[in-house]
């Protein structure tokens, strides 16, 4: 018995679908619910987190299940989505918490540490999504990109402290997932030598 695997570009194609509804429907769900802005930024922010730290996951995994290193090419649009839900987060938090008051903006800003980490990661993270197709390899050249590249590590830090500080009472989930983080992390370590 032969099991026939999708072709790489139509389960890059689900891959998409499957996550633009899955925002779609964490949009809708907090349309429908009593706190619109707290539950879609919620929702953003831990999707997106969870996207980026998966995304990180690829690698390490793909070295012990074949499984996960035939899904490789997957990891990018992964990551990617992660950016989306992360923009969206921060769209949330100028437009709607905010409503581009850019002064309170700034004064929330020097009074908190959690949102500071929260722009250092989305600031770091808009280059590695501008760069993660083909034009980027192709434009800065392997070295370049891999370098850049390697900025992913802090980005998904600060977005896990982020994530941790920003809980008010349950930190049981940000502090499971920097767990698996610092797992990564020690792993990348490892084998970079």
């Amino acid at each position: 018995m032969t099991i026939t695997v999708l072709p790489l570009s139509s389960r890059k194609h689900l891959l998409n679908i499957a996550l633009c509804l899955a925002l779609m429907w964490g949009i809708y769900d907090a349309l429908m619910g009593p706190d619109l802005v707290s539950d879609l930024r919620s929702f953003t922010g831990r999707y997106g987190a969870y996207l980026l730290l998966v995304s990180l996951l690829f690698t390490p995994l793909s070295q012990r299940w074949l499984w996960v290193k035939r899904h490789l090419a997957l990891r990018r649009n992964i990551g990617v989505w992660g950016f989306i839900y992360a923009s969206v987060h921060v769209i949330v938090w100028i437009a709607l918490e905010f409503a581009f008051d850019w002064q309170l903006m700034v004064d929330e800003i020097g009074g908190n540490l959690f949102i500071l980490l929260g722009i250092l990661a989305f600031v770091l993270l808009v280059p590695l999504a501008a760069t993660s197709n083909r034009w980027g390899l192709k434009k800065l050249g392997y070295r370049s990109w891999q370098s850049l590249h390697s900025l992913t590590y802090i980005a998904i830090a600060a977005v896990m402290a982020h994530f941790f500080m920003a809980q008010k009472s349950d930190v049981l989930e940000p502090l499971l997932l920097g767990c698996v983080l610092v797992a990564v992390l020690l792993w990348r370590y490892r084998h970079a030598h």
